[in-house]
Parts: structure tokens; sequence; C-alpha cells
């Protein structure tokens, strides 16, 4: 078992490597995220002219703890806006005077699924409310929801409309790592140096696994989202085609990476090895496991590279921020344009390994 075991360099790295790997990065997520030190993305908007209230914004300017971005015209709309569309965490609206706290004049636009993260804001506004002002009272905060008026009370948990892109994207790479290692027992069978004497080759053999891996997937996904339908009353009756379109979107691209992971390993062994690790690692970073929020900015940063991350985009994108289909153009290019990439690569290199 010792010399099997040396000789496989996957089952190596996944036996000493994969757990230290994996344990650092919830170590940096969970200690980043303990004690409130969030790395927030906040979008600020003053529309309030007193002295107070500027020199507060300015102040915010300088030395917040947290990644602040702010435009003299920006407005309340404009920061629900980016809150719902998810380019910041949380925003800031600073209006009245502070220095009359008897009527809230610091306005917390909030994602549902992220109430973390306007606690943590809330805080820390506290804490140099009280350094700058001395000023301590439970008056001075009013919040609301950045998601359209009436959506907010669709939903009996926004947790739970997240997990849905979340736990389908997760269930659709392991699956399609699964279906995709056939391909190495029909390279090492025969059966593809037989498929290989046809038309289109190695492009054919792997459109067609492609294509079902795909429509597998897709029908994984709706299960998924049926059931967040049934058991958990996620609204998805007006949402049909841009869910059908985020099923297929999703299913696509995680077909496209197992076939593509099949395309680069020798044996069964290298592909579960390495199919492990590559899930893990895209949950782990991706905000399947862990929402990115609450990642350090760099890993938040590193997660964009992720399937997990454009799927759950599409998938929130729907169900809670009520976005179209032309709304996420840019996740659909993602999806399917990157599963079509990644689809060509691996036909060229499983041609190439077919045929020395």
């Amino acid at each position: 078992m010792w010399l099997r075991l040396w000789r496989d360099k996957g089952a190596l790295i996944l036996a000493f490597v994969l757990p230290g790997f994996i344990f650092a990065i919830f170590a940096a997520i969970f200690a980043n995220a303990s004690g409130g030190s969030l790395d927030l993305r906040v979008s600020m908007a003053l529309t309030s002219n007193t002295p107070a209230s500027i020199e507060f914004a300015n102040t915010l300017r300088k030395d917040a703890e947290f990644t602040l971005t702010t435009e003299s015209n920006w407005d309340a709309n404009t920061i629900k806006n980016r809150v719902k569309l998810g380019q910041d965490d949380v925003g800031l609206i600073i209006e009245g005077d502070i220095t009359n706290p008897n009527t809230p004049f610091l306005t917390i636009v909030k994602d549902p699924s992220r109430e973390v993260a306007a606690t943590v804001l809330m805080g820390q506004l506290r804490q140099r409310l009280a350094q700058n002002t001395n000023l301590q009272t439970p008056q001075i905060f009013k919040q609301v929801s950045a998601l359209p008026e009436g959506q907010e009370t669709d939903m009996t948990d926004p947790s739970v409309t997240y997990y849905v892109g979340a736990t389908a994207i997760l269930f659709l790479l392991f699956s399609a790592m699964q279906g995709a290692a056939i391909s190495l027992d029909e390279r090492n069978t025969g059966i593809s140096d037989r498929l290989l004497v046809g038309p289109m080759g190695a492009a054919a053999i792997l459109t067609g696994k492609f294509l079902f891996l795909g429509l597998i997937g897709s029908i994984q996904a709706a299960i998924i989202v049926g059931v967040g339908y049934v058991v958990f009353g996620i609204p998805i009756l007006v949402h049909i085609p841009e869910l059908i379109l985020a099923c297929m979107g999703s299913a696509a691209l995680a077909s496209s990476i197992a076939l593509l992971v099949a395309s680069l390993t020798a044996s069964a062994a290298q592909m579960n090895t390495v199919s492990t690790f590559i899930v893990l690692l895209f949950s782990a970073v991706g905000g399947s496991m862990v929402p990115r929020f609450m990642m350090p900015d760099w890993l938040q940063s590193i997660g964009k590279f992720t399937p997990n991350h454009w799927s759950i985009e599409a998938f929130y994108g729907i169900l809670a921020r009520g976005q179209t289909v032309t709304d996420l153009l840019s996740v659909w290019s993602i999806l399917f344009g990157g599963a079509a990439i990644l689809l060509g690569l691996a036909a060229f290199i499983s041609h190439r390994m077919m045929r020395v």
C-alpha cells in the first residue's frame, strides 16, 4: 500500500497537501470574519449639506476600516442599485444633521442575504461616532433593503435563495466529474480509437459527452430549484425562462470543466484525485461553502475566476434581485462562452492524447 501510494503522485497530493490547503483557506476566511473584521465593500452617498455631516463623510473617506466607494453625485437610488447588483456588500446614506440625533441620520442599505455585513458596518460606525462626536444613541440608524419593493417579503429566508446556486454548482461539478471519468475507460479499452475514425474524431466524442452531461446537469439543477419552490417557498414561477438559462449555463460550464480535466489525466485514480481537489477548491473560494463577502479581499478577487461565483450570481440575481435575461448578459457570456472555450480546449487536448 505504501508503494502504491508513493507511485501515485495524485494520491499523495490528495492525502497530504489538500487537507492543509483547504484548512488554510477556511482559516483565512473565518479569521477574517471573527471579531467583525470583514473586508466590507461599502458605497456611500452624502445627501446632507450640514457641516457636521460633511465632516463625518470626509473622515470616512480618509480612514475608513472598510473599502469605501463614493461619488459626489450619488444619491439613495444609486446606493440601492449598487447593493442590489452585488457591486458592494452594503450601502451607507448620510442624511440630516449628525449633531441632532433625535432622528436617524444614517441609512444602511442592505442585501438580506448579507445581514451580517449591515450589522458589522453599524458596529464600526457606532465606534467611530463615539470616538469623534461622543454620540451614542440607537436612533441614529435606519435600515432599508436594496431588493425591489415586495421582493424581500416573498422570501422566507434570503440565505435559502443564495444557496440555490451555491449548492447547484457544487453538486454539478461533482456529478460532471464522475460522468466525464468514463472517457478514461474508453481510452484505456480502445473504444476511443475506434470512435476516432469518424469524420470529426475527438470533437464529436467530446461534444456527445458534453451534451449528455449538460442535459443531466440541467435536470439536476432544476430539481434543486424545484425543491426550493416546494419546501422553502422560493418564488420561481415568474422566472422560468431565466432559471432555465441558469440551469443550462451552470451545467454547461461544469461539464466542460470536467471534460477538460478528463482529457488532461491519464488514469481513473488521477481523475479522482484532481477532480476532488478542483471541486473543493472552487467551492471553498467561489462561495459555495461560505459567502464570498466574508472572505479577505484577495480571496474574493480569486473567487471571481471560479464557476461557483458565476452560477451563484445567475441564480441569486434572478431569484433575489429580480434581474432579467438581459440584465445578466455578462453572466451568460461567462457560463456559455466559458463552456464553449473549455470544450474546444478539451477536444484539442483529447485528440492529441488519443493520437499518441
